[in-house]
């Protein structure tokens, strides 16, 4: 049977690590992770040792809205590094496309050097096909 707690478990736990990580102290992240969730410091600490407290209905579900703005935040982060990464590309398509017209010539068309090595390379190829 799954309990409150095991389902607020991993959430507590991951919200500890991105504080963690933001913080750069294990400890000061307990205490900011309570402070979001309604908690102290000490109570997340003894919560993730699997210690025997209380888990009551208002903190398991600040847990879960912690968890979910969380969650929302990291997706929207990602949604906008997507949708730079986009642009980015499309300037690169865009300045190839430029340097290929650059090479067109002063007419904007190709010049016949193309067309000559067509010419020589098609022979060959009908050769290979007999």
């Amino acid at each position: 049977m799954t309990t409150a707690a095991d389902l607020a478990f991993p959430r507590v736990g991951a919200l500890v690590d991105l504080a963690e990580r933001r913080s750069g102290s294990r400890m000061t992240a307990y205490g900011d992770v309570g402070r979001r969730i309604g908690a102290t410091g000490s109570w997340v600490r003894k919560f993730l040792g699997r210690q025997p407290i209380r888990l009551d209905a208002d903190t398991f579900l600040n847990i879960h809205a912690a968890y979910r703005a969380e969650c929302d935040r990291l997706e929207a982060q990602a949604e906008l590094e997507w949708a730079r990464f986009r642009a980015l590309g499309e300037g690169d398509d865009a300045m190839a496309y430029e340097a290929d017209r650059s090479l067109d010539g002063p007419t904007g068309g190709r010049s016949s050097h193309g067309k000559e090595a067509a010419a020589l390379v098609a022979p060959l190829v009908d050769q290979g096909a007999k």
